[in-house]
């Protein structure tokens, strides 16, 4: 019979997880694959808890915005764990390091054992070493790694309301020694004298002609009980074996009984998590070395192919620089990789979630809300930023279309509109409203677009532009001949606040070798260079900073770290934050 029934909640799980992985895959798009490894991962943990010993790790890193704790959020909603999910921000920091390990604890009260998801967001921000790999003082982090290493933890039980208990004692002890009886767990000598010590404590207020208001007698007071419960719930079962028991004790006894559930309360508890999975959630800049560039002009499609050559061991000498090597081995090697999204799927993402929009006007208003691609691709050129994600996209959205639906909703009342179909599409810089009835346009009205990257990228053809386009051609001109790589783009003007033009060269080999040092420099020159061509050495501007920065870090590391001079060693100054800089000595 047991295994009958074990049988069909394993197939009833089985089934909560496939749908699970559906659900999923239809509201976040382009990670099909995380999605897969990390329904794989859960699933022993979901179907079968009671054979784990060790709770089940899972990395998940990528850069912002991609859904890391989205995903958990709505799995635990999914699996029916909303109640049993706990998350916990590393990166606030408005909360106490102790938060964590108080939240942790508190858990322990009612799920202790029992399967849960964890969730520790923001995880980078725990890092044991900083950046010139010395010791960082974080001892509240400790409970972390413990929990990562074996699911289980010690903490105290005291934080119970023990020093309520503790008065309690106190005062009677007092009572016992100013000859209170008692019998049965109730006072049966000098009532009046003990109602005055357990209300006051104090001698000077006691006054055995008062009339003895407390009808019942008992030498514990009921309204201790639910705290004398909560520090000894672990070994009774039941808040009446509180009032059984001291219902049969005289008054040392009672007092005895009550010291031995504050010992109780005093010892160490096991908290234990070992039936958890634990998701860890982090951006790890180190291994996503594209994160660094807010610039929206950069191809979303480069970013996701270089995001597809990151693995495990790029992760692992990425957390090399943040955590020691002990701590990297708790994190185990269940690391799932988010790729940088692709133009084919920021584009999905705007279509999905402009879905949800139309369906939910269809819904309230009975009307069909059409949205053109002008518009689309409009949200696409203004919200889209490769290196952060779903973020900027969804606010683009509100700004565009949310924010206008007040008024064309509005509008279709006001004018007295008889529309079954509204179409939104954009046109000189304005969104355009089409309100239709049975295929013919009824009323139509344009309202302003706030277009912020459209105004950073339009052509000025200024002297700026042409500055920034004599400086670009020089990196691409240098870049066919030197490197026999044609740029995959060329930009005179960019949205990007901080430069004003850029060139992009994706080299076909990973190596670079002593024959191409050189040809690399004067490829990072080459804008220098031209406005030296072109406009003389005494007009030469200051845009070329990050292009001498950039040369200076490589021909450095190629001296001082990859002997590519004459004597092939390793050279460091004494601050690693200044080491790939030239000193004039």
């Amino acid at each position: 019979m047991t295994n009958l029934k074990q049988h069909h909640e394993i197939i009833q799980k089985q089934e909560i997880l496939l749908q699970a992985k559906k659900q999923l895959k239809k509201e976040f798009i382009g990670i099909d694959t995380v999605i897969d490894q990390v329904i794989d991962l859960c699933s022993s943990w979901f179907l079968m808890p009671d054979l784990q010993d060790k709770p089940v790790v899972i990395n998940l890193w990528g850069l912002t915005g991609v859904g890391k704790s989205s995903l958990v959020n709505r799995l635990a909603e999914l699996l029916f764990f909303t109640n049993k999910y706990f998350r916990f921000d590393l990166g606030d920091k408005t909360e106490k390091n102790w938060s964590v390990k108080t939240q942790l604890e508190d858990l322990s009260e009612n799920e202790n054992s029992f399967p849960i998801i964890l969730a520790f967001d923001e995880f980078q921000h725990a890092r044991s070493i900083d950046g010139s790999g010395m010791e960082l003082d974080k001892q509240a982090n400790r409970l972390i790694w413990e929990l990562l290493d074996t699911g289980k933890f010690m903490v105290s039980r005291w934080q119970l309301r023990r020093d309520e208990v503790y008065q309690l004692i106190v005062k009677l002890n007092y009572a016992l020694a100013n000859g209170v009886k008692i019998h049965n767990g109730k006072v049966t000598k000098k009532e009046r004298l003990f109602y005055k010590i357990i209300n006051t404590g104090e001698e000077s207020f006691i006054d055995e002609n008062e009339p003895n208001d407390q009808t019942d007698n008992f030498f514990v007071p009921k309204k201790y009980y639910p705290d004398l419960f909560d520090l000894y719930k672990e070994k009774i079962t039941d808040p009446f074996e509180i009032e059984e028991q001291l219902l049969k004790l005289n008054g040392r006894q009672t007092i005895n009984y009550l010291k031995e559930i504050i010992d109780f309360a005093n010892s160490p508890k096991v908290v234990d998590c070992s039936r958890a999975v634990i998701f860890v959630l982090g951006n790890l800049d180190e291994a996503y070395t594209m994160s660094g560039s807010y610039n929206p002009d950069m191809d979303a499609d480069e970013f996701h192919k270089q995001s597809l050559k990151i693995n495990i061991s790029n992760i692992k000498h990425a957390l090399r620089l943040r955590f020691r090597n002990e701590q990297i081995a708790r994190l185990g090697n269940n690391h799932i990789i988010y790729p940088a999204f692709s133009k084919e799927t920021f584009k999905k993402i705007i279509q999905l979630e402009l879905e949800k929009l139309t369906e939910k006007i269809r819904n309230e208003y009975q009307i069909e809300l059409i949205i053109d691609p002008t518009l689309e691709k409009t949200i696409y050129d203004e919200g889209v930023y490769p290196t952060q994600g779903t973020r900027p996209i969804f606010t683009t959205i509100h700004q565009m279309v949310h924010s206008k639906l007040g008024s064309i909703i509005t509008k279709l009342y006001l004018k007295n509109l008889n529309a079954d179909k509204i179409v939104l599409s954009v046109m000189d810089n304005k969104i355009v409203i089409h309100y239709y009835q049975k295929s013919r346009i009824v009323f139509t009205y344009s309202d302003n677009l706030v277009l912020s990257l459209s105004k950073l990228r339009k052509s000025k053809k200024d002297d700026m532009q042409a500055i920034a386009a004599v400086h670009e051609s020089g990196h691409a001109v240098l870049s066919i001949f030197l490197a026999h790589t044609i740029p995959e783009v060329i930009y005179s003007k960019t949205a990007d606040a901080l430069t004003e033009g850029f060139v992009y060269s994706d080299f076909k080999w990973n190596y670079i070798s002593k024959k191409e040092i050189v040809s690399r420099i004067a490829i990072y020159l080459g804008g220098i260079i031209a406005e030296k061509l072109i406009f003389g050495e005494e007009n030469i501007t200051n845009g070329s900073e990050s292009d001498i920065i950039k040369a200076t870090n490589f021909v450095t590391k190629m001296l001082k770290e990859s002997g590519m001079g004459e004597l092939p060693a390793n050279f460091q100054v004494a601050n690693v934050n200044t080491n790939n800089h030239l000193f004039d000595l």
